[in-house]
């Protein structure tokens, strides 16, 4: 009987890492976390395996590397002693085998661009994300030298279903891959420890990149007793907050959708007046399924829900502030910042059906539904962008 227990044992630890060395990524690599030095790669597997991270300016150049001495299937890897303002490229390998690449850049001082977007889950059985978010995705990621994308939440219907965060990191591979991700918190993540798990990112937080300042809020319900700890949290981020302050939550305080017409009052009494005290330049929302903006003592409020979610028609009644939509449309907005003004161009993806049922068009490369140019101040520059956004709506032309 010991003679066969032996090769038993052997046969079965030669298995073991024969099984983990088959590993297969299938969430990412993305990055989060970004700073002017350091980064946070992650990636997960279908199998537990080990994880390491290979970084360098180039493919041929993959200087730094780092791990996280885990076998697991979620790996976070931190990248440290990183250039500011720097294009990086990293492999990621899971027990010793190379595996996919990706790219981002560091934070630093200078010009940036930034996209933002959020609402991408399906709508089984109407369509997928494959067929919808991956649309939006895709143009995003052939946007030239994003700092970072936000999304504004509702990354899936069910945050606890592992199943459709495997269809969003899919559909978004390509985006994710070539930049760093801000997430921000939807009700449909449910506060899910899945999201935690995922992005390894705070309930709320800031960071700074060139002349931007960017805050991040949790404006779900759940938050509940911990909203007096968030907005005072909020009040302090944005009295030591440099350069043009934009901030990124779910709820619109303002919108025309017919199913929570007028947004979100108690969010916009809480904190639509922090934001003036402050002089925040710009606020992305997402949640009611159709671009607006609105423009509100002196803050600009885009809606931007329109990352691939069944999309919704507005009310003929607008909220004071009101100044444009654009329903049944997939899009993102396109943000470039520098020292002495802020332009934000509307990028439409995709015209959907009424009924949601189909895609009846597709945006060519360019096209761009407005441009607004901030702070209002630039008076010349605004008027220039606010006429040429006229005359592209009503040329339906394409533009570069």
């Amino acid at each position: 009987m010991a003679e066969r227990l032996v090769p038993i044992a052997l046969l079965l630890l030669l298995l073991l890492p024969l099984s983990a060395s088959g590993a297969t990524v299938i969430w990412g690599p993305y990055v989060t976390g970004t700073t002017n030095d350091s980064a946070v790669v992650s990636w997960k597997t279908d199998l537990p395996a080990t994880g390491s991270v290979a970084c360098g300016p180039d493919v041929d150049n993959l200087t730094l590397t780092a791990a996280d001495d885990q076998v697991v299937d979620l790996h976070h890897v931190a990248l440290t002693g990183l250039s500011p303002a720097m294009a990086y490229t990293y492999v990621v390998s899971s027990n010793g085998t190379a595996g996919p690449a990706g790219g981002f850049r560091t934070f630093g001082e200078g010009p940036i661009a930034f996209a933002v977007y959020g609402d991408t889950r399906g709508q089984v059985p109407l369509f997928t994300q494959m067929e919808r978010h991956k649309l939006v995705a895709d143009r995003i990621a052939g946007e030239e030298d994003l700092s970072f994308v936000i999304h504004c939440g509702d990354f899936v219907t069910f945050g606890n279903d592992p199943e459709e965060w495997n269809e969003y990191f899919t559909a978004a591979r390509a985006m994710l891959s070539s930049t760093t991700l801000v997430p921000v918190l939807g009700n449909h993540e449910g506060n899910r420890s899945i999201y935690y798990d995922a992005f390894a990112m705070p309930q709320w937080y800031s960071f700074e990149c060139g002349d931007a300042h960017v805050t991040v809020l949790d404006s779900n319900d759940w938050v509940g007793k911990r909203m007096d700890a968030e907005t005072a949290w909020l009040e302090d981020d944005l009295a030591s907050a440099q350069g043009w302050t934009f901030v990124a939550f779910h709820h619109p305080p303002f919108s025309s959708n017919e199913r929570a017409w007028g947004g979100d009052l108690e969010l916009r009494s809480l904190w639509v007046p922090i934001f003036e005290r402050h002089g925040v330049l710009a606020v992305f929302n997402g949640h009611t399924h159709a671009y607006e903006r609105y423009s509100v003592n002196g803050t600009e409020y885009f809606v931007i829900p329109c990352g691939g979610e069944e999309l919704f028609t507005l009310s003929d009644e607008r909220p004071d502030g009101f100044r444009t939509s654009l329903e049944h449309t997939l899009a993102y907005l396109r943000v470039t910042v520098d020292a002495d003004l802020v332009r934000v161009d509307v990028v439409p993806v995709a015209e959907v059906s009424e009924d949601n049922t189909e895609v009846v068009r597709i945006y060519p490369p360019g096209r761009v539904f407005e441009t607004v140019v901030l702070p209002s101040g630039n008076s010349g520059l605004r008027s220039f962008f606010d006429l040429l956004s006229v005359f592209r709506r009503l040329s339906n032309a394409t533009f570069v």
